[in-house]
């Protein structure tokens, strides 16, 4: 393991996370707010700043850079950047416990959402706000991307870099169309973000709000400004935009740049995309079913419906109605959701559309094989064969991802009023989803939890973010040998 290296570039990318805390200084002057606000944010950037020139200040001779580098390159800085994340929130004093702090920046970076306050314009200022929310934004794109710019000669090492951070599986040679393009990902990212901003302060959302709100839906963690979440605003309109922004950044982000290359066949051909709008509309078909009951107008039941499954399947996790007031089947369908999550490649988290799918095409084709042992039926996506590498690995990582959850479940059970609010924190945490349907409805928060809870929640969060094995792999005696 090349340590010098490795610790060169999280010197290098803690710099970075100094800088990205300039725009919420700049809130806070632009708001007046209070001076250990400031205080605070300068703090925070000095000491970063300072131990990542520290990490930094030598280029190490020796560069060797592969896979298990990378793993934990990524792992290392996740957990690092959340502890220095959390800074701001702690000694502007807006957050008393440290703990705390780090459990929203981990919340933010991960782009889970979930937080221990309720009614955050009445608790933070406005800096800390957009802190959180800038958090979620830059989490979503992924920090370590940064790396393949800000560090000299990193050349193919990147690949292995964002192999390690890139959410969900390959099937193809993803990776270096993406590196080769990340300046017009990170373009489009920025762009749509900024255009759904427009969008919600044309709709009537304060400026403010509607920056957060934005930034949220982008990195679809979707931290709640009001209690009540979206249905605060009372406005289908913007109801609307959001459940395009949330759709939208629940897409594949490889479809963006075959958007800008005008290769449109692909991207309707692509499987993924079918099957993640088919789970909308069987989860519609469902949901509606057993709402029926509840509802007079038809379209307000499938419009209340439709957000939150969309909300639900990007991980972002905005609402316009009280869940826990839903039946039972509603429920059931709401959790399938929150573990399948959005789409590869996408800032949504949760166990990937694709994995889905393949495992249960898989399924199909076992079910074949028993029919006719001696007949050869090839496994195939978007048209091409499925390697048998790429199948046993969403298979074992199915099978890791049960075991850290039902690891997770077992400590939160020790913490939570029932199995039910264990369940489905659980799931909120390691699907990076933020709201779960018991312990913590649509306006309620973490705050109730032991420290020791939200510890492993924090990890957990990690573990979700990064897909389970760059976290495990630190774990592993031959990822500290030297080489």
């Amino acid at each position: 393991m090349n340590w010098p290296y490795i610790q060169y570039l999280i010197g290098r990318l803690l710099m970075v996370l100094s800088l990205l805390m300039l725009p919420s200084l700049f809130i806070a002057f632009l708001y007046q707010n209070e001076l250990k606000v400031i205080v605070a944010f300068i703090i925070s950037m000095l000491i970063t700043f300072i131990v990542g020139k520290l990490m930094s200040i030598r280029l190490p001779e020796k560069d060797v850079f592969f896979a298990r580098e990378g793993f934990v390159l990524v792992s290392l800085s996740w957990f690092l950047i959340s502890m220095f994340g959390a800074l701001p929130f702690y000694l502007s004093g807006a957050v008393n416990s440290y703990i705390d702090a780090l459990f929203e920046a981990v919340s933010g970076f991960t782009t889970t959402g979930a937080s221990v306050l309720v009614d955050t314009l009445n608790v933070l200022p406005e800096s800390l706000m957009f802190w959180r929310s800038f958090t979620l934004l830059v989490g979503g794109m992924g920090m370590l991307i940064f790396l393949l710019y800000i560090v000299p000669n990193m050349g193919a090492k990147g690949v292995y870099v964002m192999r390690a951070e890139l959410p969900g599986p390959t099937t193809g040679k993803l990776e270096s169309r993406v590196s080769s393009s990340i300046y017009i990902l990170y373009f489009i990212y920025l762009l749509l973000t900024i255009v759904f901003t427009v969008l919600l302060w044309i709709a009537g959302v304060p400026w403010f709000e509607s920056m957060l709100l934005s930034m949220g839906t982008a990195g679809t963690g979707g931290f709640n400004i009001y209690p009540t979440s979206i249905a605060h605003y009372d406005s289908r309109v913007v109801e609307t935009i959001l459940m395009i922004a949330m759709f939208t950044f629940g897409l594949n982000f490889n479809f963006f740049y075959l958007a800008y290359e005008r290769r449109w066949k692909e991207i309707f051909k692509d499987e993924e995309l079918k099957w993640y709008i088919y789970i909308i509309l069987a989860a519609i078909a469902i949901i509606s079913l057993a709402l029926i009951p509840y509802y007079d107008n038809l379209f307000r039941l499938i419009h209340d419906v439709l957000f939150n499954i969309v909300s639900i399947m990007s991980t972002t996790a905005y609402t316009t109605v009280d869940i826990l007031q839903w039946p039972i089947a509603a429920h059931s369908t709401i959790l399938l959701l929150m573990f399948i999550g959005g789409m590869s490649g996408s800032t949504a988290s949760g166990l990937k559309v694709i994995r889905i799918g393949i495992y249960l095409r898989s399924i199909k084709h076992e079910i074949q094989h028993l029919l006719a042992p001696n007949r050869v039926i090839p496994m195939t996506y978007n048209g091409k064969r499925i390697e048998k590498n790429v199948h046993y690995g969403i298979v074992y990582y199915l099978m890791t991802y049960l075991a850290v959850f039902v690891i997770i479940l077992l400590v939160l059970s020790f913490d939570a009023l029932n199995f039910s609010s264990a369940f489905s924190a659980t799931i909120a945490t390691i699907s990076n989803i933020g709201g779960s349907l018991d312990l913590l409805g649509p306006s309620q928060d973490y705050a109730s939890l032991s420290n020791f809870s939200k510890l492993v929640m924090s990890v957990g969060m990690i573990i979700g973010r990064l897909e389970i094995y760059p976290v495990i792999i630190l774990f592993s005696k031959s990822t500290w040998r030297k080489i």
